[in-house]
């Protein structure tokens, strides 16, 4: 584990994001030096863009006088804050913080890329992946599926009185995504699809 501290937010970062990153990255099928170092500077663009999302959460969450820590973890991370503190509203603002950050933030390194003229190829896929990263990490996180942060904002939209709409609603949309990807041949968007549909599922038997 890699702890320091940002804006005065204490960050952690597991081992398992670096393996994720690099694993995302195409590392199985890395077999130059040259392509390994892709590998690296796109795990360093999966780091900039997530840690830039999670402290969008964190940065709401302290600006409501709230404790909280940043841990990047497995396929992104998290913020940590006292639980049943947060009103719906305040709930919704936290979790759409990250997104929202992340994706101007994208939109921000497209939209200089286009005045730095760059000549290294390798910082220039580094750009690309950055961008990618932000851009897709951000619109993906917002699909209405629990847990991600389109499930959750819907979550504190509806309240605990829809708390099975939310997961039916979330069931259905990875189902949906997850058999659409499948057939794409995109077997790791599948996978996870699979994952969230059978963890609304579960979540809604304890609801009956």
């Amino acid at each position: 584990m890699i702890p320091f501290s940002l804006f005065g937010i204490p960050v952690r970062i597991e081992p398992i994001f670096w393996l994720t990153a690099a694993f995302l990255g195409g590392i199985l099928y890395a077999r130059s030096t040259e392509e390994l170092l892709g590998v690296a500077l796109f795990a360093l663009a999966a780091f900039v863009s997530v840690l830039i999302h999670e402290m969008g959460h964190a940065l709401m969450i302290r600006k409501f006088g709230l404790p909280t820590q940043v841990v990047l973890s497995a396929f992104g991370g998290y913020a940590t804050y006292p639980p049943g503190i947060l009103s719906r509203t305040k709930s919704f603002l936290v979790t759409a913080a990250g997104p929202a950050i992340q994706l101007a933030f994208g939109i921000a390194v497209l939209f200089l890329s286009k005045y730095i003229s760059v000549e290294n190829s390798q910082l220039v896929n580094f750009i690309d992946d950055l961008i990618w990263v932000s851009i897709v990490w951000a619109l993906f996180n917002c699909l209405p599926i629990f847990p991600m942060d389109g499930g959750q904002m819907l979550a504190s939209a509806m309240g605990p009185r829809r708390v099975r709409a939310v997961h039916i609603i979330g069931m259905s949309c990875a189902i949906l995504i997850g058999v659409l990807a499948l057939t794409s041949g995109i077997m790791l968007m599948g996978i996870f699809m699979g994952m969230f549909a059978w963890q609304n599922y579960q979540i809604l038997q304890q609801h009956r």
